[in-house]
């Protein structure tokens, strides 16, 4: 599976090319772990970043509504875990400059979590 990428730094930290078998270990793995009775191990505080502006522009390697489920699920205190959408980055890597579209909004959501959740000012 051949990866399209615009900028050229794209390859120095990515793949170009996956190979097919992957998507099978992969898919295995998370029905086996991405559990409802794992999420619920989970107490630590906890971020989700996710893009999504609308039903045709949203992150196309996950699920956002997998996401949004896990964060119901998981058993951290609703103080302590934050979930937003990031309708402006326009891919699924947020915080990268090389493919990302907006990290000024990762970083700005990312520092008030960590101001409003783990240090608690």
């Amino acid at each position: 599976m051949d990866i399209k990428y615009k900028d050229s730094a794209y390859p120095t930290y990515w793949n170009k090319h996956y190979r097919i078998e992957a998507v099978v270990a992969l898919q295995n793995l998370l029905e086996a772990t991405m559990t409802e009775a794992n999420f619920k191990k989970i107490h630590q505080p906890t971020l989700a970043l996710y893009y999504y502006k609308d039903e045709a522009h949203q992150d196309n390697v996950i699920k956002v509504s997998a996401i949004q489920k896990m964060m119901q699920q998981i058993a951290t205190p609703s103080n302590l875990k934050m979930e937003m959408a990031m309708p402006n980055t326009g891919e699924h890597v947020l915080a990268s400059p090389i493919v990302s579209n907006d990290i000024v909004s990762v970083e700005k959501a990312t520092a008030k979590f960590m101001k409003e959740v783990i240090i608690k000012e």
